[in-house]
């Protein structure tokens, strides 16, 4: 008589992004400045908190020659709304930086109110970089601005400006510079011979001035200080000064702004020098004492940056180049990776996204997905760093409030982009211009995958309306629970079915998913592979249709990575499995991030690779021949199956199949265990067989060769096929 192995059974640990679960004061002793410590570039895009006023899709940007001030524009609508002196942002230390959003760290020297402030609906299109200037542009009216703020002194004056560069335009274009508060009368002035609006403040005057082209100027209307840019022919520049001064300043003000450049935007724009050094790390390269193995990329933890190295994206480049993000914002690519990994050469490539959680290279350059839109990066001069920042896709619905992450872009056969949020699984038309929701009712989930014939999966998280950690594979318009039921004769359990189920102490926290489109990586390949964040390692899949109805399981591999791993893919150069991780919630990591290849060493597999579910009973397909008295042993199996509580309540116990209301498992009677034809597959007789949530087969059996062949597969079965 065979047993089957015990499995070990850790502590539950907090799920990854999981909301509301975690208390305030563990929240709050999970504190790291680090981030703060950070060169972050010259933008940073997030969410911003400032008094009662929350901009979801924030943009900040340092100005002045020595980035001695800042200022904040609303991407929603490309309109300008903060600007300050001193200390650019200040990071939360909660979490890593990721649970809160930044608050301005310097002195407030400006404020406008959330409207549309040019006289016709904005468009934020993206931005570019050259040296210490960023050049944002924006749609009005059908004509392309660009604009450029920057923060200038002369003496003892000093100003924010905004260069602006305008296409052709048959309308006049007005943007609302400043709104007069309701106790105050705005004048305008002419000093110096420079048209200056202004009104008094407190005892302090606020004043704006423009300067360039002979249809443009500042006016008064309506109670607002309005810049005007006339219908012209052809390109028009202006550059608009601000301040904040008293009745003495105000010669000061009119000298800085007439001796102020008006700068030629397209020549600005241009790409300048590099910013970011090279980093050069060495590589560990694992024993290949296993089939699978693994590689370690070194990350370089430590730069002269402080860039937080916490790993959320991976996807290579023709030339075998990586590209991964992090969730700090920042791009990197890595070359010199080779079989020995003995020159692995870092550069920042980008800096400033918003949480960066999905990166997909299409037709060789990069598109990373940020809790604000999918950002197009082009390297304009080859100099190794990104110049141009397009907005690519702006419609993704921005939270500010903790835990709304949107995460893992994918594509599929068509071009189409992907990626998931708590609202839905969203489809991207490749042009960017239009989103649709596919599915939705996931809660909370960090990871999803394609395959090459377009099956779609996606990982929420356990916790509310989501009993415990699962895998969905989705449909089109599929209501996948969270939020609560919605039942329908097609969905009578007020949900659809999942693909599997995890138990919470196999998977606490998932990633994502990655399918094995390598024929490089040994006897799985064309199998999807699940990533557990929680547990820093990964599972395989065993996925079957019946009827139409998807369903399987999954059992670990065990390949421990250094930190949460979350998205994985194939790299075409070697046909290896390369993945990244990250921290930021409870795991059993012991790095910041990892960037880590997968390795198929030639050596045999000892593993099931596939299970099929009959109304009699379960058959394994296991990779290599099994010995025939042990697979034929039923003492060689285990078998226990429970169902779980789906409701509003956190999470779920485990629950008799038959008696819902009762605590347990039901363990399963195995009449009889019969080694196929193939030598590969056992049939597993069993009494009774009904769908169920969770199942678990344990197996303790020998390979024909000898080698002892253990382990568990925890499964979900949805619907049976016809007796074997």
């Amino acid at each position: 008589m065979r047993f089957a192995v015990p499995v070990l059974f850790f502590a539950l640990l907090i799920p990854a992004f999981a909301q509301g679960v975690d208390p305030i004061t563990q929240e709050e002793s999970w504190r790291d400045e680090r981030w703060n410590k950070s060169d972050v570039g010259q933008f940073m895009s997030s969410s911003i908190e400032q008094g009662n006023v929350t901009i979801r899709k924030a943009l900040s940007i340092k100005v002045g020659a020595h980035n001695e001030a800042a200022v904040c524009y609303d991407t929603t609508n490309a309109t300008f709304r903060f600007a300050w002196t001193g200390k650019f942002l200040n990071y939360d230390a909660a979490r890593y930086g990721v649970l809160h959003p930044p608050k301005i760290a310097g002195s407030l020297a400006y404020a406008m109110p959330q409207s549309d402030l040019w006289n016709s609906p904005s468009r934020y299109l993206g931005l570019s970089v050259s040296g210490n200037r960023v050049i944002l542009s924006c749609e009005v009216l059908s004509n392309r601005v660009l604009e450029s703020p920057w923060f200038e002194t002369n003496g003892n004056a000093s100003a924010f400006t905004r260069t602006f560069q305008i296409d052709s335009t048959v309308k006049p274009l007005t943007l609302i510079v400043a709104t007069v508060p309701t106790n105050s009368r705005p004048l305008l002035r002419v000093v110096d011979g420079l048209q200056i609006a202004s009104y008094d403040e407190g005892g302090k005057i606020f004043a704006a001035a423009i300067r360039g082209d002979a249809s443009t100027q500042i006016e008064i209307r309506d109670n607002h200080l309005v810049a005007t840019f006339g219908a012209h022919a052809g390109q028009q520049h202006a550059k608009l000064f601000f301040t904040t001064t008293d009745s003495a300043g105000l010669d000061a003000f009119a000298t800085l702004a007439k001796a102020s450049a008006v700068e030629d935007l397209t020549e600005l724009s241009k790409p300048g020098r590099p910013h970011w050094p090279s980093i050069v790390t060495t590589g560990e390269i694992g024993a290949d004492n296993e089939p699978y193995v693994v590689d370690t990329i070194t990350v370089p933890y430590t730069n002269q940056e402080n860039a937080l190295m916490f790993l959320t994206g991976v996807d290579f480049f023709d030339n075998g180049d990586a590209a991964v993000c992090t969730v700090h914002g920042d791009v990197w690519t890595v070359s010199g990776i080779d079989d020995k990994l003995q020159k692995l050469t870092w550069r920042r490539y980008a800096t400033g996204l918003y949480q960066a959680l999905g990166i997909k290279i299409v037709k060789n350059e990069v598109y990373v997905l940020g809790r604000d839109r999918i950002t197009h990066l082009r390297d304009l001069n080859n100099d190794g760093e990104a110049d141009s920042y397009e907005s690519f896709y702006n419609g993704i619905q921005t939270l500010a409030e903790r835990h709304k992450f949107v995460a893992c872009l994918e594509t599929d056969s068509h071009g189409n982009f992907y990626y998931v949020d708590e609202f839905a699984l969203h489809r991207v038309s490749p042009d960017g211009r239009t989103g649709t929701e596919v599915a939705s009712g996931f809660r909370n989930p960090n990871g999803m995958a394609i395959s090459p014939t377009d099956v779609i999966t996606v990982s929420p998280q356990q916790g509310n309306w989501t009993p415990s950690s699962v895998i969905c594979e989705v449909k089109q318009e599929g209501w996948y629970g969270f939020g609560g039921p919605k039942t329908t004769a097609e969905r009578p359990l007020g949900y659809d079915v999942p693909l599997c189920w995890i138990p919470h102490d196999i998977d606490n926290s998932s990633g994502g998913q990655v399918w094995v489109t390598s024929d490089k990586w040994g006897p799985l390949q064309n199998q999807l592979l699940h990533l557990s964040y929680g547990k820093c390692d990964m599972m395989l899949v065993l996925r079957e249709v019946v009827n139409g109805v998807a369903q399987g399981g999954v059992v670990e591999m065990k390949p421990h990575f250094l930190s949460g791993v979350m998205r994985g893919t194939f790299r075409k150069q070697d046909g290896q499995l390369y993945v990244v991780g990250s921290l930021g919630w409870s795991t059993s990591a012991t790095k910041d991030g990892c960037f880590q290849r997968v390795r198929y060493t030639g050596k045999k597999v000892y593993m099931p690779t596939a299970l099929h579910a009959y109304s009699n009973g379960l058959e394994l397909l296991f990779t290599e021949p099994l010995d025939k008295s042990t697979a034929e042993d039923t003492g060689s199996y285990s078998i226990e199956q429970w169902t779980y509580r789906y409701g509003k309540h956190y999470g779920s116990k485990d629950f008799l199949p038959d008696d819902p209301k009762k605590e347990g498992h039901e363990t399963l009677n195995i009449t009889a265990a019969k080694l196929l034809p193939d030598g590969h597959s056992v049939f597993l007789q069993l009494d009774k067989l009904k769908p169920v949530m969770q199942m678990q087969i344990k197996f303790n059996v020998d390979a024909a060769d000898g080698k002892a062949v253990r382990g568990a597969i925890y499964n979900t079965i949805n619907k049976l096929a016809a007796s074997k």
